[in-house]
């Protein structure tokens, strides 16, 4: 890893399934910057701290193992010290710009920008409505969620305009971030997908992306509905997560467990060609928070560039976002609605005529379109 950079990437995570942030570092790298994201792992990680990647640099920060055994509320203490690694590591680049993405890691930026005497320009990433995503917790948890929240809401304000540009993924985080903070209108970049190869043929499966949980998610009431799916149909979950346990368990008391497949999960760039050939795409939120009704998640863009049709229930972004554009059947997330859109969306004329709205589709949300918006930024405050 080198001390000097055009643009550095700040995420606090280990980069493999950010496809968001790969997408744009890769973007960003092919106009010739210098780029660097900075990522982290666990003490026992086994990615290399440093490697070179789709044509950027990667160091990831690893943490160290003090404090893995605290419990709750002592394991702050814990983050606290892997915060003062991530800092150290951001301070000692010299860059232009600092990008970060998402509230904790803007955090950090802010800090390491501390005592430059050249502070680098700041950009803020916000993935989502970071202070309203669905969280599980204990009932105690959440009155202490809420009432902690108006001082996250000041932390966020105060740094959120020290920024010199905001992007997000939405038209209604935008106007929600703009609102609430009183900044310009962030820029809006979606996580488009640009689309995989069209398949020789389709195979007779259901497919959902991302992470398996039921915090936001319907994977319960998609199982629980898959039950009164056709014979010659499966299900198949690309993607892991400590919902799976669960599912696999409500799939055999239902006597389907033979149709539901697990899948590990792949590299971002990698999964709509490794599920062009589903009938159908499964995109199902439950709109309890703020961040579930405003966002419009991976999921639906990885199917889009799968040119494949969706099921989806969500909020009034996702909502508006597949009747815009005739991207598949809306539903409401219970078992009943779900499983009479499944049907539906299986017909063979409901078939053709959704996938070639979604091909259609593809022509305007594709990430050569989105990715150009990102490299116009990026040449005012770099020129």
């Amino acid at each position: 890893m080198e001390s000097e950079y055009d643009i550095v990437m700040l995420v606090l995570n280990d980069l493999s399934f950010d496809g968001r942030v790969r997408r744009e570092a890769a973007a960003l790298a092919e106009c010739g910057w210098r780029v660097l994201v900075i990522g982290t792992q666990r003490a026992d990680g086994t990615l290399a701290d440093d490697e070179h990647l789709l044509g950027f640099w990667v160091h990831r920060v690893r943490y160290g193992r003090f404090g893995r055994s605290l419990a709750r509320p002592w394991r702050w203490l814990r983050h606290g010290l892997q915060a003062v690694q991530v800092v150290h590591a951001v301070s000692r680049i010299r860059t232009r710009v600092v990008h970060a993405h998402d509230l904790p890691a803007l955090l950090l930026a802010v800090m390491a920008r501390w005592g430059r005497r050249r502070k680098p320009r700041l950009i803020y990433d916000s993935h989502e409505l970071y202070l309203f995503l669905p969280r599980d917790m204990s009932a105690i948890g959440a009155i202490l969620d809420r009432l902690t929240r108006p001082a996250w809401f000041a932390l966020e304000r105060c740094c959120i305009r020290q920024a010199d540009a905001v992007i997000t993924v939405s038209e209604p985080i935008a106007r929600c971030l703009a609102r609430w903070y009183r900044i310009p209108r962030p820029y809006v970049i979606r996580n488009c997908i640009d689309p995989a190869p069209a398949p020789q043929e389709q195979s007779p499966y259901l497919v959902h992306t991302g992470d398996l949980t039921n915090r936001g998610r319907c994977l319960t009431e998609l199982v629980e509905a898959f039950v009164r799916a056709p014979e010659e149909v499966g299900l198949v979950f690309l993607g892991e997560g400590e919902a799976r346990d669960e599912l696999e368990a409500r799939a055999e008391d239902l006597g389907i467990r033979s149709r539901v497949k697990f899948a590990p999960p792949v590299a971002p760039e990698a999964v709509p060609e490794a599920i062009c050939d589903a009938r159908v795409a499964l995109v199902l939120l439950r709109p309890d928070s703020w961040h579930i009704r405003a966002t419009l998640p991976n999921k639906l863009f990885e199917a889009i560039a799968a040119g494949v049709p969706v099921v989806a229930s969500g909020g009034f972004a996702l909502r508006r976002m597949v009747e815009r554009h005739s991207l598949g059947i809306v539903c409401d997330p219970d078992p009943d609605s779900i499983i009479d859109a499944i049907r539906r969306l299986l017909q063979p004329e409901r078939q053709i005529e959704f996938r070639q709205a979604v091909s259609t589709a593809q022509k305007d949300l594709n990430w050569r379109a989105e990715s150009e918006r990102l490299r116009a930024l990026y040449r005012e405050l770099l020129p």
